[in-house]
């Protein structure tokens, strides 16, 4: 097979499309979580990956059909009004969406009961953008990883 320069320009071309594309898809249920994720966060600019991660930890907690009942109580309308009549799991699930966006956090109980409550999405987590005087460990850039032990207070007295 040989492949001319133009048809491989036209290709690369249409590369930008290819998210769109996935997008689409996905079915309008998905668009409907994604922008009641956003609307959760509070941001615009909440990466991709996050509302995909929201949806994973979603599925994973309450299954499809709850998410099939929370996009149609959200569709059409904001956080604010499904928030106003909700049901009391409405809110629980609300609550998963925020705690995962905000602190990365997960729990999980096996089947003993046990729970064990990890952080995978800390790092991405909203809290660092949120936070004027902080940033994720790691890519503070401080003297020393996390950039905490130097406190404001630190020698000084109260």
């Amino acid at each position: 097979m040989k492949l001319s320069r133009r048809s491989l320009l036209a290709s690369a071309a249409l590369i930008p499309l290819a998210g769109q594309a996935q997008a689409l898809s996905l079915g309008s249920g998905s668009r409907v979580f994604s922008e009641a994720v956003r609307q959760i966060g509070g941001v615009v600019d909440i990466p991709d990956h996050m509302v995909r991660a929201v949806e994973t930890e979603f599925l994973t907690v309450f299954g499809q059909d709850v998410m099939n009942t929370f996009i149609q109580l959200v569709d059409g309308r904001s956080i604010t009004e499904a928030l106003t009549d909700a049901s009391d799991d409405f809110k629980e699930q609300t609550k998963l969406i925020a705690r995962v966006l905000y602190t990365g956090e997960i729990t999980r109980t096996d089947d003993k009961g046990n729970s064990t409550t990890t952080v995978p999405y800390y790092p991405w987590s909203l809290a660092w953008s949120s936070l004027a005087f902080a940033k994720a460990p790691g890519i503070c850039g401080g003297p020393k990883f996390g950039h905490w032990t130097h406190g404001p207070l630190k020698g000084r007295e109260m």
